[in-house]
């Protein structure tokens, strides 16, 4: 076990430092590989449009039994300049919209209860700024904030860490990857169309920043 510990976290740091790189270089259309250490990771397809991905959601420690290590990564990490709009996945209710040490600047959308009997939420971490407060209902592509580095975490490098939290039985709201809930299908980042007729009881999210090209509302 203790063997094992020390090579988590000798994953976790080559997939710290890969990000730290990743987030630097910045750019459209790249997505960072899986740490080794996950079992069922996704191919990604990314539109050429659409802001990297730095770091993917990882979540070894859960599966090993201990609850939810530093070496865990809840989340995946998008790269774009500071200021640069984050708009809601998915339509939902604001339950919480403030800032704290670890985070920074943080906003909650509930999703609700989907065609299949289970609620989603999505969580935007380490914004610049946010452009709504708690018990706002939002549209899918609207602007939720900006860009930024806040919080400890963020180790002042601008980006965005998104998470999507899936209601599983009785073990109630879990994260999960979301690669598995891209509009397009598992693994397709979906980029925000304004025009796209989306809404049909299912919960599908489309990319929580602007792609090139495209306009957020």
């Amino acid at each position: 076990m203790i063997r094992f510990d020390r090579l988590g976290r000798a994953f976790a740091l080559v997939a710290a430092l890969a990000a730290l790189w990743s987030c630097s270089a910045g750019g459209y259309g790249a997505s960072a590989i899986y740490s080794p250490l996950v079992e069922d990771d996704i191919v990604v397809i990314m539109p050429p449009n659409a802001p990297s991905i730095s770091q993917q959601f990882r979540d070894v420690g859960r599966r090993a039994g201990r609850g939810n290590p530093a070496s865990d990564h809840n989340g995946i990490d998008i790269v774009a300049r500071v200021g640069a709009p984050v708009i809601a996945a998915a339509p939902g209710l604001v339950t919480q919209s403030l800032i704290e040490p670890m985070y920074g600047n943080r906003v909650v959308i509930d999703h609700g209860v989907d065609a299949g009997g289970r609620r989603s939420r999505t969580v935007y971490m380490h914004l610049d700024s946010r452009a709504v407060r708690e018990g706002m209902q939002v549209a899918r592509g609207q602007t939720i904030g900006t860009m930024g580095r806040t919080g400890i975490l963020a180790a002042a490098i601008s980006h965005l860490h998104f998470e999507v939290h899936r209601e599983r039985g009785r073990s109630g709201l879990q994260a999960r990857d979301p690669h598995r809930f891209w509009a397009d299908g598992v693994g397709r980042v979906t980029c925000f169309v304004p025009d796209r007729p989306l809404e049909d009881g299912r919960f599908r999210i489309t990319y929580p920043v602007p792609c090139r090209d495209t306009a957020a509302r």
